[in-house]
């Protein structure tokens, strides 16, 4: 958005602008014509938080604790407790009044008081002459703030009933008095609006307060800072007085604990007959050690020799299968004598008979010989392993070894076994002083514990005290400077309510607007128009108001026209398709875009410049534009144009006024027209013959979301052209109904944009032709940023 789109956006709606803003400020003016004056009153209290003396010398300056003290006062002050007493303090102040007094209620709030109190609640009011011994607690001139006529000492009774009343149930007058919001004076809601902040980094507090009355509102300062002077000082010192005597409590208690412990390690000592345990136990121990080393040495003798023993047995015991082995060769060789025999016999026979048989025989015999002998050899060599032990030692030097060892395993058993009867004797003496070791370390540990927390306590307890010193002294909060009494009631903020209501209106208003044209959907212009829909704009035409004003719009229309019949022939005329008659197919997706304007507008001009042109147009009836009848006051106030059209306009006018009746025909629509291909089909579908070759047919089609449209008429066409409103938005439907067509021919179609507002145009023909006067162009000229235009090269 430029400057100059903005100075027109907000011309467009400076009525809305200036009228809504009026009505704020005038409802405001109606609302505060009664005001209410309002008096305010302040007092300071000296605290000593920051820089006040205190008994530990060597304290120092702590920023955060010295913060958090100011927060905890404000607090206490600021406390539902405190303001509590306060609204009851007061009550009973003005219920005490004999009469209605200035200086403390004014004459209007006392008898609205008098009136909203029941009968029964003056029975809480203490009356009666009674001493005044408690107004020396408060200075001079604190005094001097209390009203004379009061008894002060029935005062305090009178405050005392009015709380023992209050807290008895959440029914009573004084309970709903205080915790209803419409009482202005005693109500807890009234009550906060006293304001405590610390001045600056110094030790002072401001208290202020604003009433709709001055007397209360001086009265109830006073009030207010002598209660929170006595709330404080009774939170601090009862606190640190708590803390001393919580630790005089825990060191009696510390005490009894470290003497119990003490006198318990006495008489344990004398039921155990312990002299030195410690020494006794290292001694017991020493002795320990050394026999659990000895045991573990012989332990580890005895299962080493058993060891041995076991590998011994185990040699010894292949005596059985030493003998079967042995059996095994005496057999083998007697089977090999046989063997033998039989071949010596064999060997004879060869001798005397020379039979081939014979040495098969032979042969395999000699055979059985050799495998017998390998088998004995084998067998010797196993008997031979078995006999030797893997060191090559005779088996039979193994026997004297494992009888050494069997030996020596039974004297290591006894030896242990004589060991354990006496580490068991021991262990019995070593077991007495296990636990008596840690009986006495539990003991000292408890006396160590008991000891320690009675010197921590006792620390505790002279640090306890020097803070109760301290507080007392930290406490003493003063008053140096009493809430005054107001004489001219605090400046009302008329003015500026009604200036920012006014200031609120017109942001209001602007921010709707400014929210209004970023969420504007519509159309608009042919850049906008192009940007949406997907499709290059042949041009745009504006809209046709009744009262243009000083803008000459017939010459705008004309000059629009002919930039959009100028695009068609540059167009047609760079389009090769080698047609001599050019189709242009005018459609739209929705009833009223102005089709038939823009056609025979662009037949109109295209006859002007020499071109011989035809028009169809479907025969349906259309809808005739009826005038409205005058200027809504609505659309006025919102800043739209007027809506009504120049019906006069020339660019209206029928298409028969300057088209001849051989240059325009209606066509019907039936089955036939959807299977038209082109325009000579269309004309013979309605038996209209031409006496002349027209160089441009126009064809205007009904809207494509309520009639079907001849699919080849639009392929085989030269040029499309959609027509649309700028003043609507693109929808879904629009989209689907044009999805078919753009498939077919997107290449072939162009849009207009009909209806566009005035100030549109000027993106197409620069400044519009209309009077202005020279303030206007300057100012126009300044905020284009076109300071230097008049100047000439």
């Amino acid at each position: 958005m430029t400057v100059i789109d903005f100075v027109r956006l907000i011309l467009k709606h400076l009525i809305l602008l200036i009228v809504v803003p009026l009505l704020l400020a005038t409802m405001v003016i109606l609302l505060t014509m009664n005001p209410s004056f309002e008096y305010s009153s302040q007092t300071i209290l000296y605290t000593g938080l920051a820089s006040g003396s205190s008994i530990e010398m060597d304290k120092t300056f702590n920023y955060q604790a010295t913060n958090t003290a100011f927060d905890n006062l404000i607090n206490i002050i600021e406390s539902r407790e405190t303001q509590e007493e306060v609204a009851i303090r007061l009550l009973a102040l003005h219920l005490m009044l004999p009469e209605a007094n200035p200086k403390y209620i004014s004459k209007t709030f006392y008898d609205e008081l008098k009136n909203k109190i029941p009968a029964n609640l003056y029975n809480y009011v203490e009356k009666g002459k009674n001493v005044d011994s408690n107004s020396k607690i408060l200075s001079e001139h604190e005094n001097s703030l209390f009203p004379p006529e009061i008894n002060r000492n029935n005062y305090e009774k009178t405050v005392r009933n009015l709380t023992l009343l209050m807290k008895s149930s959440s029914h009573n007058f004084v309970y709903e008095l205080l915790n209803y919001d419409n009482d202005k004076h005693y109500s807890l809601k009234a009550i906060s609006k006293i304001e405590a902040f610390r001045i600056s980094n110094s030790d002072l507090i401001n208290l202020s307060y604003t009433a709709n009355d001055p007397g209360i509102c001086q009265q109830t300062l006073a009030i207010y800072s002598q209660v929170c002077i006595k709330n404080y000082k009774y939170i601090k010192e009862n606190r640190s007085d708590d803390v001393v005597k919580y630790f005089e409590g825990e060191l009696e208690t510390a005490r009894q604990k470290l003497k119990e412990g003490e006198d318990k390690l006495l008489e344990f000592n004398k039921g155990a007959n312990i002299i030195n345990y410690y020494e006794q136990s290292k001694a017991v121990a020493v002795v320990k050690e050394d026999m659990e080393v000895d045991f573990k040495k012989k332990t580890a003798e005895l299962a080493g020799v058993q060891a041995g023993t076991k590998r011994l047995e185990e040699k010894l015991k292949i005596q059985d299968v030493i003998q079967e082995k042995s059996d095994n060769v005496l057999e083998k060789k007697k089977q090999l004598g046989d063997l033998n025999f039989k071949v010596a016999v064999t060997q004879s026979e060869i001798g005397s008979k020379n039979n081939k048989e014979v040495v098969i025989k032979l042969a395999e015999l000699k055979k059985q010989t050799e495998n017998l002998t390998n088998d004995i050899r084998r067998s010797v060599d196993e008997l031979y392993s078995y006999q030797n032990t893997l060191d090559g030692l005779p088996v039979s030097k193994v026997l004297p070894d494992w009888m050494n060892n069997v030996v020596e395993a039974e004297n290591l058993k006894a030896t242990i076994k004589t060991m354990s009867g006496q580490y068991d004797d021991f262990q019995e003496k070593y077991a007495k002083y296990a636990p008596a070791g840690a009986t006495i370390k539990r003991i000292e540990r408890e006396i160590s514990v008991s000891e320690q927390g009675y010197l921590e306590i006792l620390h505790g307890l002279n640090l306890a005290k020097l803070k109760l010193q301290d507080n007392e002294m930290s406490s003493n909060i003063k008053t140096i400077d009493l809430p005054y009494y107001p004489l001219s009631p605090n400046p009302t903020k008329r003015t500026i309510l009604i200036i920012a209501a006014a200031i609120l209106g017109g942001i209001l208003i602007l921010a709707i607007i400014f929210i209004m044209e970023y969420f504007d959907d519509t159309l608009k212009n042919a850049t906008i128009a192009s940007k949406i829909i997907g499709l290059p704009a042949l041009g745009m035409m504006p809209k046709m108001i009744l009262n243009p004003r000083s803008i000459d719009l017939p010459f705008i229309q004309q000059r629009l026209i002919e930039i959009i019949t100028q695009n068609i022939l540059r167009y047609t005329g760079s389009n090769l398709s080698g047609n001599p008659v050019k189709t242009i197919v005018v459609f739209s997706t929705q009833k009223m875009e102005g089709k038939t304007v823009l056609a025979g507008n662009i037949a109109k001009t295209l006859k002007q410049e020499g071109k011989k042109v035809l028009m169809l147009n479907y025969d349906n009836k259309q809808k005739p534009i009826v005038q409205q009848r005058k200027f809504p006051i609505i659309n006025k106030l919102l800043g739209y144009p007027d809506p009504r059209i120049d019906l006069n306009n020339p660019f209206l006018d029928e298409v028969a006024t300057y088209l001849d009746s051989t240059e325009y025909y209606s066509y019907k629509i039936d089955p036939l027209y959807y299977e038209a291909t082109s325009y000579v089909d269309i004309l013979k579908q309605n038996n209209i013959s031409l006496n002349y070759n027209p160089d441009f047919v126009i064809i205007e089609l009904p809207a494509l979301i309520y009639n079907n449209y001849p699919a080849d008429l639009m392929t085989h066409a030269d040029l499309g052209i959609l027509v649309c409103r700028s003043n609507r938005v693109w929808s879904e439907a629009d989209v689907s109904a044009t999805r078919n067509v753009l498939d077919m021919s997107d290449s072939k179609i162009r849009i207009i944009v009909n209806g566009v507002n005035l100030n549109e145009i000027e993106s197409v023909l620069g400044d519009l032709p209309k009077k202005r006067t020279d303030f206007r162009k300057k100012m126009k000229a300044m905020f284009n940023f076109q300071f230097f235009s008049k100047n000439q090269i």
